[in-house]
C-alpha cells in the first residue's frame, strides 16, 4: 500500500513539471533559509556550552547608580568580593577572579611576539571552568607567583616544536614568568579569549597586590562564581549587598549575577565589558528565527494555495478512484503522501544547498554547514520531524478538499470549484506578502539607522588617523622622543597623545563639583590627553580654552569637561568653576563638544579630560597622515619606530576601521535580514506565477470572448493583474504597523537612531506592488495575447 501510495505521488509530481518545480523550488528556498538560519541561531548558542557546570557559573555585575552615569550596569566589579562571597556564603562554592591585560608582548630568547590576550588569574579559573592541561600539573598551575600557562597555538609561536614547560619568558620588558603548563586551546564559541594565563597570586613581598585584591575602594576586577545546584540565587544576591555594606562600599554602587548562559547574547547594554568577546544579541536571534518561520510558511502557503487552485484539475481523478471503490480516508492519504514527498524532495535539495553555501558564507565554522548540522543526531531528528511535519499541515487541507469532492458532480461535469477555496487563496496572497512587506521595510529602515551610525557627526573626524599602542612602560619613556622624529616626517600632519581611543573603552573617575552637595556621589568617564589630542581628532572647544604646554599648571589644576557634563551639573557658566577630586582642586578651563566614546547604543556621559603632556598609563600615540605617499609613509614611521624601540614589533590601526568595528553584529544582522527578504519575495512571486498560470487557464474561455467582443490586449491584462493587485494592497496596509511596532523597539536600543523612516514604507508597499504586478503581468500578456479560436473551437 504504502509503495502504492509512492508511486502515485511520485507519478502526480511529474505530471505537471511547472507547478512541482514552483513547489519543489519555494519549499526548497524556504527550507534552505531555515536550515542557514539554524545553524547562525545554533552557532551563537553554543557559546560556553562546553563549561559542564555552566548553569551554576554566574559572572559577578555591579549596578553603577552615581550622578553623571548613564550606562549603569559594568561587567567588573571589587577585586575582594568573590573571594569573600567564597568565604562567607556557603552557596558560593568557588570564585574565580580574572584581570585583563589585552595585548602585550611577550618575549623568549630575545625574539619578541604579541600575545593578544594577556590575562591575569586565579588557579581556581581550572576548578570553575573546564579548560584541560595538556602539558604540566594541573592541580597546582598558577598556584606559584610568577607563573604561567599557555594555550597550544601560543606555545608553538614562542617554542616551536620546543618544551615549553619550565622555560621564562618575558613580558613587557620587566616581569620574568616560569611557563607551568600548556593548555589545550579554548573552542572558538567562548566569550572568554586569552593566549596567557599569568598567576595573580602575589609573592609575600608584593604588598601592592595583596592590597589591591583585598580592596573594596575600586570597580576593576572580573570575577566569576560558581554556586551549588540547590543555591537560590535571589538570596545569593541579597546576601552579596549586605556584604558591600558591612565593607563600606559607596551606596551608589549595586551588586548583581548574570548567569554564564546569558553573558554572550545579553550583555549589549554592559561597559567595560572587554573580557566577554564576540558578543551577540538575544533580539537579532528572535528576529532571525522570526525571518526562518516567515520564509518557510511563505513556501508551505504557496504549496497549499497551487494544490487547491489545481483542484478542479484532479476532480475527475478523484471520482474515477472513489467508483473503483477508494474511500476518503485513502485518498486523503493519497493527497498527503504527494504532499510529504514534496516537502522531503526538496528537504534534499535544501541539504544539498546547505553543503554549498559553506563555500561562499562565513559564520564562523570551521566545518561544513552540513555536517556541523549533522553531526548531532537530535538535529537530524528535529529536522526531519519538522519537515514531515510541515508536509501534513500544508497537505491537509487540500488533501481533505480533494477528497471530499462528490462523485455524481464531477462524473456528470457539473463540478465547481467552491468560493471558500478562493477566499482562501486570496487570505494565503495576503499573508505572504503581509510577512514580505514587513520585512522589506524592515530591511530599509535597518540601513537607514546603520548609514545613521557611520555618518552622523560622532563629534571627530575619524579619517586617516594611525594609531600606535604604547603598552608598557619602556615605550612610554621613549614616547617624546618617538613623537619628535615622528614630527619630522612631511606627511604626518599632526599627532597627539592619549590614555586611550573612542570605541576601546575608558576608565571612570570620581569627582564633586561646585555647588553640588557634600553628600552627592558624582562618578564620570576620564580619559588623559595632550594638547595636542583636540586638534588631531577635530574635536571642538565650544567654551573657554584648549590645554597649553606654555601654562605648567595646566597638568596640575586644570581641567576639560565635555557638553554632557556641563548639562548634568547644571552649570550656566562652566569656565572658571571647580571639581574636587579626593584632596586635589581642578578648574575648568574649557568644554568640548560632545563626542561618541561608546557605540551608538549608549547615551554620551559626562565625562573629564585630565592634561597628560606626555608620558600616559597606557598610552595611544596617533598621527594624522596625508592620503599621498602612504605606503611610503607607513615604511618611514616603521623605520623611526625600530630605530627607538628595536625590542617592539611595530604595529598600528587605522582608527575609522577600528571604530567602525563596533557595528559588526549589525552589519552582518543586516545583510543576514536583507538576504532572506529577497529570498522571501522570490518565493511569494514564485506562487504568483503560479496562480497566475491557473487563472489565465481557468480563464481563457472568458479571455476569448471578450477578445471576440473587442476587448484589447490592454484591457485584458490590467483585468487579470487587479483580481491579484487588491490582496497585495491589503497586505501592505496590515505590514505597516506590525513592521512599526517591531522596528520602533528595536530602533529603542539605540541611545542615537533614525526616526522611523516613512519612506520606508512607501517604498516597501510600492516595490511589493511593482513587484507582484510585473510577475502576474508575464502570464496576463501572454493569456491576452492568445488567439481566441484556440479558446473557443470546442464550444
Amino acid at each position: 500500500m504504502v509503495k502504492n501510495y509512492l508511486k502515485l505521488a511520485l507519478r502526480n509530481l511529474f505530471k505537471s513539471k511547472s507547478t512541482a518545480f514552483i513547489n519543489i523550488g519555494g519549499l526548497s528556498i524556504g527550507f534552505l533559509s531555515a536550515l542557514l538560519i539554524f545553524t547562525y541561531i545554533k552557532k551563537e548558542l553554543s557559546f560556553d556550552r562546553f563549561h559542564s557546570n555552566i548553569d551554576n557559573i554566574y559572572r559577578v555585575l555591579t549596578i553603577d547608580e552615581a550622578l553623571g552615569v548613564t550606562s549603569n550596569l559594568v561587567g567588573i566589579t571589587m577585586p575582594a568580593l568573590s573571594e569573600t562571597m567564597q568565604n562567607e556564603l556557603t552557596a558560593v562554592e568557588k570564585s574565580v577572579r580574572i584581570s585583563t591585560n589585552g595585548r602585550t608582548l611577550v618575549e623568549y630568547d630575545k625574539v619578541p611576539i604579541y600575545a593578544e590576550n594577556m590575562v591575569y588569574v586565579e588557579p581556581s579559573l581550572f576548578e570553575v571552568f573546564d579548560y584541560q592541561l595538556v602539558a604540566g600539573h594541573q592541580p597546582t598551575a598558577l598556584t606559584a607567583p610568577n607563573t604561567a600557562v599557555l594555550t597550544e597555538t601560543m606555545a608553538s609561536k614562542i617554542f616551536s616544536s620546543m618544551d615549553p614547560l619550565g622555560k621564562t619568558i618575558r613580558i613587557n620588558n620587566s616581569d620574568d614568568l616560569e611557563v607551568v603548563g600548556v593548555m589545550k586551546d579554548p573552542s572558538p564559541f567562548t566569550s572568554m579569549e586569552f593566549d596567557v594565563l599569568v598567576s595573580m597570586v602575589p609573592a609575600e613581598s608584593d604588598s601592592n597586590t595583596i592590597n589591591y585584591l583585598n580592596s573594596w575602594n575600586s570597580i576593576s576586577m572580573v570575577s566569576y562564581v560558581s554556586l551549588s545546584p540547590s543555591a537560590e540565587v535571589d538570596d545569593v544576591k541579597f546576601k552579596m549587598e549586605e556584604i558591600i555594606r558591612q565593607n563600606n562600599v559607596p551606596d551608589n554602587f549595586k551588586v548583581t549575577l548574570q548567569p554564564l548562559t546569558e553573558s554572550h547574547l545579553n550583555s549589549s547594554g554592559i561597559l567595560f565589558d572587554l573580557f566577554n568577546a564576540n558578543k551577540g544579541d538575544a533580539n537579532y536571534l528572535y528576529t532571525l528565527a522570526i525571518v526562518g518561520l516567515f520564509v518557510v510558511l511563505i513556501a508551505a502557503f504557496n504549496f497549499m494555495n497551487l494544490s487547491t487552485a489545481r483542484s478542479a484539475n484532479r476532480a475527475r481523478e478523484v471520482g474515477m478512484r472513489k467508483v473503483m471503490g477508494a474511500n476518503r480516508g485513502q485518498l486523503a492519504i493519497q493527497f498527503l503522501s504527494e504532499s510529504i514527498v514534496i516537502c522531503l524532495f526538496s528537504l534534499v535539495v535544501a541539504l544539498i544547498g546547505l553543503f554549498v553555501s559553506s563555500t561562499f558564507l562565513d559564520f564562523g565554522l570551521s566545518q561544513n554547514f552540513l555536517v556541523y548540522l549533522l553531526s548531532d543526531s537530535q538535529n537530524i531528528l528535529w529536522i526531519v520531524s519538522t519537515v514531515l511535519g510541515l508536509g501534513i499541515l500544508a497537505g491537509i487541507y487540500p488533501a481533505f478538499l480533494l477528497s471530499g469532492f462528490s462523485i455524481l458532480k464531477v462524473l456528470k461535469g457539473n463540478f465547481k470549484t467552491g468560493t471558500s477555496g478562493v477566499w482562501l487563496r486570496k487570505i494565503l496572497v495576503v499573508i505572504q506578502f503581509t510577512a514580505s512587506i514587513a520585512m522589506i521595510i524592515g530591511t530599509i529602515t535597518v540601513y537607514y539607522q546603520l548609514d545613521y551610525l557611520k555618518s552622523s557627526d560622532k563629534g571627530f573626524e575619524d579619517e586617516q588617523i594611525l594609531s600606535i599602542n604604547l603598552g608598557d612602560q619602556s615605550l612610554r619613556e621613549s614616547g617624546e622622543r618617538l613623537r619628535n622624529r615622528l614630527a619630522q616626517i612631511p606627511n604626518v600632519e599632526k599627532m597627539g597623545l592619549s590614555g586611550s581611543m573612542p570605541g576601546r573603552g575608558i576608565g571612570r573617575s570620581g569627582m564633586l563639583p561646585e555647588g553640588a552637595d557634600q553628600d552627592d556621589i558624582w562618578i564620570v568617564s576620564s580619559m588623559q590627553v595632550n594638547d595636542e589630542y583636540f586638534d588631531l581628532m577635530g574635536m571642538e572647544i565650544v567654551k573657554g580654552r584648549n590645554y597649553s604646554r606654555d601654562i605648567k599648571s595646566d597638568s596640575a589644576t586644570a581641567i576639560i569637561m565635555n557638553e554632557a557634563a556641563v548639562k548634568a551639573i547644571g552649570w550656566e557658566d562652566p569656565i572658571g568653576k571647580k571639581i574636587s577630586q579626593g584632596p586635589n582642586e581642578r578648574t575648568v578651563i574649557g568644554v568640548v563638544k560632545d563626542f561618541h566614546f561608546a557605540n551608538m547604543r549608549h547615551q554620551i556621559e559626562p565625562m573629564i579630560l585630565p592634561y597628560q603632556p606626555s608620558s600616559l598609563g597606557n598610552g595611544v600615540l596617533s598621527l594624522k597622515i596625508r592620503q599621498q605617499n602612504l605606503k611610503s609613509t607607513l615604511q618611514e614611521v616603521e623605520r623611526i619606530w625600530n630605530e627607538i624601540n628595536p625590542n617592539h614589533p611595530f604595529e598600528y590601526s587605522f582608527f575609522n576601521e577600528e571604530f567602525g568595528r563596533q557595528y559588526e553584529n549589525d552589519e552582518n544582522f543586516a545583510s543576514l535580514i536583507v538576504s532572506f527578504t529577497w529570498l522571501a519575495i522570490f518565493i511569494a512571486c514564485l506562487g504568483l506565477i503560479g496562480l497566475s498560470m491557473f487563472t489565465a487557464e481557468q480563464r481563457i474561455k472568458e479571455i476569448g470572448i471578450r477578445k471576440v467582443l473587442g476587448a484589447n490586449i490592454r484591457t485584458i491584462t490590467i483585468l487579470l493583474s487587479t483580481e491579484f493587485t487588491k490582496p497585495v494592497v491589503v497586505a501592505c496596509l496590515i505590514a505597516m504597523p506590525i513592521a512599526y511596532y517591531f522596528l520602533s523597539d528595536w530602533l529603542n536600543g539605540f541611545a542615537y537612531h533614525v526616526t522611523m523612516p516613512w519612506t520606508a514604507y512607501v517604498l516597501a508597499s510600492v516595490l511589493a506592488i511593482v513587484i507582484s504586478q510585473l510577475t502576474v503581468s508575464i502570464h496576463a500578456i501572454k493569456a491576452a495575447a492568445s488567439n481566441p479560436v484556440n479558446a473557443l473551437r470546442n464550444e
